[in-house]
């Protein structure tokens, strides 16, 4: 399969070529350490960037404690606890942090977590903690209140009784359509809200 594929490569002008190699090359071997360490960077400098705090207790009071891996321990003077620029963070206890960006790019993307965890080579269960490290990061956040002119509607969801033993229905098949619109028992309504601040 891979011997059509190359013929066809060489039917390709020198420029294509080229733009074919570094697709490749970005795809299959991506410059991972230079995004892990920006990231990095950007990470300490935002968590850090009104002086340096325990992120235990919130103390200020804290010094240097070596290093560990390349990376620079702090231990609190207060609570005498140790941590890291990734303490308290999806990446604290990582085994692949040169495998994030990608992860992150791809659970954006939609990709399943077999899709992702073959195509990063990682342990499925270990694709479904990261998703779920990401996700309880992000509900962590604290988000701002809508402000000025905002606009609600609901929206409708089927309900899920994937895996429960549902004796008040007859099975529903794939693709189908519900009888009733709107509000009913076969939907879940969920406000959702907007407002018309452009950040």
């Amino acid at each position: 399969m891979w011997t059509k594929l190359y013929e066809k490569a060489n039917e390709l002008s020198n420029k294509d070529q080229l733009e074919l190699f570094n697709a490749l090359k970005r795809d299959l071997f991506p410059d991972e350490p230079d995004k892990i360490t920006k990231l990095l960077n950007r990470i300490r400098e935002s968590r850090f960037n009104s002086g340096m705090a325990c992120v235990h207790c919130g103390s200020t009071s804290v010094k240097r404690n070596g290093k560990y891996r390349t990376r620079q321990r702090y231990l609190c003077k207060d609570c005498s606890k140790t941590f890291n620029d990734m303490s308290n963070t999806p990446f604290s206890g990582s085994r692949y942090p040169q495998k994030w960006v990608k992860f992150m790019e791809m659970m954006v993307e939609g990709y399943t977590l077999p899709k992702i965890a073959k195509r990063l080579d990682i342990h499925i269960s270990t694709a479904f903690y990261w998703r779920h490290k990401v996700l309880y990061a992000l509900r962590s956040l604290d988000f701002n209140q809508l402000q000025g002119i905002v606009e609600s509607d609901e929206t409708f969801f089927r309900e899920s009784m994937k895996g429960r033993k549902v004796t008040h229905r007859v099975p529903k098949k794939r693709a189908t359509k519900d009888e009733k619109r709107g509000i009913s028992d076969l939907k879940i309504a969920v406000v959702v809200a907007q407002d018309r601040i452009v950040i």
